[in-house]
């Protein structure tokens, strides 16, 4: 086998690019790989490797023209493999037939339909309803928008690959937002079977605090609720005020003794080591007797 030099492997590469139309029959799209031997005087071997769409795998190629397939780990696709010798000049067109499978099956627009008109209709006659409508028909024209997108007509099959999967994206999209109607179903769901809605008369009742109280508080108890939280914290806070303020007295107290005592060891240190004579008790001075003078 005769390896390629480098202006001869590109050459092939861009051939190999540009040189793979497709038919325009979509049940079955023909893929058409060209190898040409640039040399005027030498007969050479070609390595074929042509890498497949990555939608496509190996039950999908219907013919492979004298090539196998293979799965390339590197590329993370199925590859079209094989060997062919050219003479000088000549080139070699392999046809690979692969079944469209760039088409989005119409269950899937069905199962997307079933589940918003399932949802609409869990939310009827519910505080939700209204909101799970306005998402619903959106969601709901979307979905139309997607599937009248596939049935037209492409120019080529280049575009029909890529109108494939721009449709692919926009239904990914499509089920991220159905959360938000699945959420609402859920809040319906959790929401108790008899209560109501403060809306029309029923929210006046609620306001006024005469009419019952299904869909909510009224506004006395929402006052009396506010009042009792309110002395609740005010009987908190007075009652970490009180035990403050004792802790600080008996500190204080402790304090207050702590330096008395202190005074005290300190005078009488001082009594017992500077004390001088003259200050002492007459009790303990010395009685000295002047002597008699002498008779002469």
């Amino acid at each position: 086998m005769r390896y390629l030099r480098p202006f001869q492997r590109l050459a092939l590469i861009g051939l190999l690019v540009l040189g793979s139309p497709m038919t325009e029959a979509w049940a079955e799209i023909v893929m058409k790989i060209l190898v040409v031997n640039p040399s005027e005087t030498e007969s050479k071997e070609f390595t074929i490797h042509s890498a497949l769409p990555p939608e496509v795998k190996a039950e999908d190629v219907l013919d492979t023209d004298g090539l196998r397939v293979d799965y390339d780990s590197r590329a993370g696709a199925y590859v079209l493999m094989g060997t062919v010798i050219l003479k000088p000049k000549q080139s070699l067109t392999k046809h690979i037939v692969l079944e469209d499978v760039w088409v989005v099956p119409e269950e899937r627009f069905a199962t997307v339909q079933q589940e918003i008109e399932a949802i609409l209709a869990k939310l009827a006659g519910t505080a939700y309803e209204s909101q799970g409508k306005l998402l619903g028909d959106s969601f709901g024209r979307r979905l139309a928008d997607i599937e009248a997108s596939q049935e037209q007509p492409a120019v080529s099959p280049d575009q029909h690959i890529s109108l494939y999967r721009d449709n692919l994206k926009s239904l990914q999209a499509l089920d991220a937002d159905l959360v938000s109607l699945r959420q609402l179903m859920v809040m319906a769901a959790l929401q108790p079977a008899d209560e109501a809605v403060l809306t029309g008369s029923g929210a006046g009742a609620a306001l006024s605090g005469t009419g019952p109280d299904r869909g909510g508080l009224s506004i006395l108890t929402t006052w009396r609720l506010i009042f009792f939280i309110l002395g609740l914290l005010g009987f908190v806070s007075l009652s970490f005020f009180l035990v403050w303020h004792r802790q600080l007295r008996v500190q204080l107290a402790k304090q207050a003794a702590h330096e008395q005592a202190a005074a005290t060891a300190e005078d009488l240190f001082t009594n017992g080591n500077g004390t001088s004579l003259s200050d002492a008790p007459t009790s303990v001075q010395p009685r000295i007797q002047p002597k008699s003078p002498l008779a002469p």
